[in-house]
């Protein structure tokens, strides 16, 4: 597991304190679109103080391999944030699995930036952390974000009733999830991995 990745557009940095005011600018700009399918914050949440201690939580959960949270920025303009990623829930053993998520910049939609984000995060999620299953929960009137997962080849699985409760309101939710191909396992088993220790590099 590397702290960057690059795909034909993006960087993906991994989470670091040192984004805290790019962040906070990145999170109240787009406050009333995230809000649409997320936890309403409190107002402390949008400040560059508290986005420092939350990117160095993230951290510490990168090292301990229980969530890797990647910041992107567009090739060539490394000071604006203009999207999340983020690979969490891992689990080994029998299940051998991940959630995936994501959010793009308001600003930015429409551009294929989130299909490019989610490519990556999905790879990175087989190729590097060798899981099995990759998932995502996806609101039923969240279109675009369906489609992003359907080009990077997840499927529907199930259909969860009042899964998250979202401002105040139960709401349900379409369970995608993609699982590795034979090609990716083969590729995998040429190295060795352990599991259990993904070094951060």
């Amino acid at each position: 597991m590397r702290k960057r990745y690059t795909t034909s557009r993006l960087i993906f940095r991994m989470a670091d304190p040192a984004f805290a005011r790019m962040t906070a600018e990145f999170f109240s700009e787009n406050r009333e679109l995230f809000e649409k399918c997320e936890e309403r914050r409190t107002e402390e949440f949008f400040l560059p103080e508290f986005q420092e201690i939350w990117l160095d939580i993230q951290r510490e959960k990168a090292k301990k391999g229980e969530w890797y949270s990647f910041y992107l920025f567009e090739k060539g303009k490394p000071h604006k944030v203009v999207g999340t990623l983020s690979l969490s829930q891992i689990q080994y053993g029998s299940l051998c699995s991940g959630v995936i998520g994501y959010r793009i910049d308001r600003l930015r939609q429409g551009e294929g930036l989130g299909t490019e984000a989610a490519r990556e995060g999905t790879r990175i999620g087989f190729e590097e952390l060798c899981l099995h299953r990759m998932e995502a929960d996806v609101m039923p009137e969240n279109l675009a974000s369906l489609r992003v997962l359907e080009k990077c080849g997840y499927e529907k699985e199930g259909y969860f009733r009042e899964y998250l409760k979202i401002n105040g309101k139960w709401e349900d939710h379409i369970h995608m999830a993609v699982i590795r191909t034979e090609e990716r396992t083969k590729k995998q088993e040429i190295a060795v991995v352990n599991q259990s220790k993904i070094a951060i590099i």
